[in-house]
């Protein structure tokens, strides 16, 4: 992980990981020529999965290592499903998200923080 990326407001967040089902193409498991780790999801119906631990309340994705607001990181950050690489931070979903966890709203003072997410 970078140093920008270290410094991320995300990286001590998490609260999207601890809000939202994510759920997607079955063609972006590992096993069917994609990068997300099989392992960590379920399937939903024909051609949906869904990451573990985002289906029932309180939601905490499995990928998901750290407590939401301290120190959240996703350990399969690289191979994670286009739901979160989508995901926009800064965002509306973003701000009710941390408002459902009790965490400000975000105030990005550095550009590249977007990028980083």
């Amino acid at each position: 992980m970078s140093s920008e990326t270290q410094d991320h407001p995300c990286v001590s967040c998490g609260a999207c990981c601890h809000t939202y089902r994510v759920e997607f193409s079955l063609y972006e498991l590992a096993s069917m020529g994609g990068v997300v780790p099989d392992a960590l999801t379920h399937e939903v119906s024909g051609n949906r999965v869904r990451m573990n631990g985002t289906a029932q309340f309180p939601v905490r994705c499995a990928a998901l290592i750290g407590d939401c607001g301290v120190q959240s990181i996703c350990s399969i950050y690289e191979q994670r499903s286009s739901t979160c690489r989508n995901f926009d931070f800064d965002s509306e979903r973003c701000h009710e998200a941390r408002a459902r966890h009790g965490l400000p709203p975000l105030t990005p003072i550095d550009p590249i923080w977007p990028l980083a997410a």
